[in-house]
Parts: C-alpha cells; structure tokens; sequence
C-alpha cells in the first residue's frame, strides 16, 4: 500500500503537472494547454504564499505514527499543494472537457490523491479540506476571468511589460519557496504565447508519428533546459532564487514558441499563418 499510495500522491506533484502542461500544449490544445497552465500556476502561487503566511507545522514522526516518504511534502503543511493543485488542474479540465465520464475520472484522481496525503502522514485533514476548496475557489475565479477578460486586445508592448514587470515584482516581494520557479513559468508564458500570436501561429494536429517526434523532441529540449541550465546556474550562484527565475522562464519559452518553432521548420506541425498565405 505504501508503494501504491506514493505512486498516486505522485500525480499530484509539481514537476508531474510541468511535464504534463508541455506535452497537452504540443500534442493536444495549446489554447487550452495555455489556459490549464495559466490556472494551475497561478493556483500554486497563491498556495506557496498561504502556506508561508499560516506557517502551520507538518505531522511530526513518533512512536504511533509514521510520516511516509517526508520528502513528497516540504515546507509548510496548509494548505495541501497537492489537494488544491489536483483540484485545480483537473477541475479546470472538466470544466474545458465537459463529458459525464471525464468528470467522474477528475473526482477519482482528486479524491485519491487528496487522501494519500493523509495516508502517508505528510499532511493533516484540515490541510487537505483547505487545498480543497481553494482550488475549487481558484477554478471558479478563473472561470469568471477568461469570461470577461480577453489579453489579446491589449496593444503588445503593454503585454510584453506586464508579462515581464508583474512576476518580478511579485518576485522581489516574496522571493522564497517555489516562488522563482512558478513565477518564472508564469513570465515565459504569455511571451511565449504573444510570440506564437505574432510570428508564428502553429497548430498542434499532427499524424501520430509526428506527435511521438515532437514529444520526444520537445522532451529532450525542456530537460536540457531544465537540468542543464539548473547544473551551470549553480555553478555560477549556487542557489540563486533570480537565476531560479530565469531558467523557468526560458523553460516556459521553450515550450510556447522555441519548440513549436522546431515542430514547424520540421514539417511536425503545420503552420497557420504559412496556411493563410497560401490559400490567399
């Protein structure tokens, strides 16, 4: 159970949900892959802070419990990052997907990794009710937002400032925790996405051969980015939160344009403004 139960609080963990959000911008939807990151990174954030500013301690070993695998669960212990992460994610993706099974699936997954919280002692019951409705607060916020707000109609060097100057005043804010990597990820994003808008205009239908190549491209890429650029920004400054920053957001960049970019000099994706031209 042990082992089991690790696999499943595995599901809700940061660097699953990373990894996932670039292959679901590659292969699936980018325009839903962006509005998913966009939610769940943002979720994260606001998680990082509560955490620090309740700065509730964690369950603690002893003789009649046992804290499994303590290293799913650094930090603080409310709210739960995984419970209000999963509930985040794919809560956001029933409401994108809006099928009666897929729903039933999300529950599942969320239930199920809420408790394995509480089964490997990591957080208490509180932490996960907590995590809980905050996501499903956060899901709802979001919802409101792309409703009425549409980014698009911003003139481009407004979004290219506020994509760049937002994250780093929250950063000089609070610079601890996982925040250099969530508000790197949340600066290379809308750039990413303004750059996509401006130059290039892909789409991610491809054959399935092309859609393998592509993950393994893509793939091969984000982990050069992420633990190469890790490898010499600690040589450099070990433990520096900016550098942290900057390798996430180069990250984030990689998989909204850098990537896509490849994907269509290789003949992997098709481009839709190439398209556009053409039959113009």
């Amino acid at each position: 159970m042990d082992k089991l139960v690790y696999l499943i609080t595995s599901f809700g963990s940061e660097h699953f949900y990373v990894a996932a959000l670039a292959f679901i911008y590659w292969i699936w939807d980018k325009h839903k892959g962006y509005r998913l990151a966009m939610v769940l990174l943002s979720s994260m954030l606001v998680n990082n802070w509560l955490k620090f500013a309740c700065a509730i301690p964690r369950p603690q070993p002893s003789n009649k419990v046992r804290v499994i695998f303590p290293e799913t669960g650094g930090g603080y212990a409310f709210p739960s990052g995984h419970a209000q992460g999963s509930t985040t994610s794919w809560g956001w993706l029933s409401h994108e997907i809006r099928t009666r099974r897929f729903c039933l699936l999300s529950g599942i997954v969320i239930f199920l990794v809420s408790v394995s919280r509480i089964y490997l002692n990591v957080h208490w019951p509180v932490d996960v009710i907590g995590g809980f409705f905050i996501g499903l607060a956060w899901v709802g916020l979001w919802q409101l937002i792309f409703r009425n707000y549409d980014e698009t109609r911003w003139s481009p060097y407004l979004r290219l400032a506020s994509s760049f100057f937002i994250p780093m005043l929250l950063f000089l804010i609070y610079p601890k925790g996982d925040s250099p990597m969530l508000l790197g990820l949340l600066m290379g994003l809308p750039l990413g996405r303004y750059l996509d808008e401006r130059y290039l205009g892909w789409n991610e239908r491809a054959a399935t051969k092309q859609q393998c190549l592509k993950v393994v491209t893509g793939g091969i890429g984000y982990g050069a980015l992420r633990y190469g650029l890790r490898a010499m920004f600690d040589w450099i400054c070990p433990g520096s939160g900016l550098l942290n920053l900057v390798r996430y957001a180069l990250i984030a960049l990689w998989t909204t344009f850098v990537a896509p970019l490849v994907f269509v000099k290789l003949g992997w994706a098709g481009c839709e403004k190439q398209q556009l031209h053409t039959e113009g």
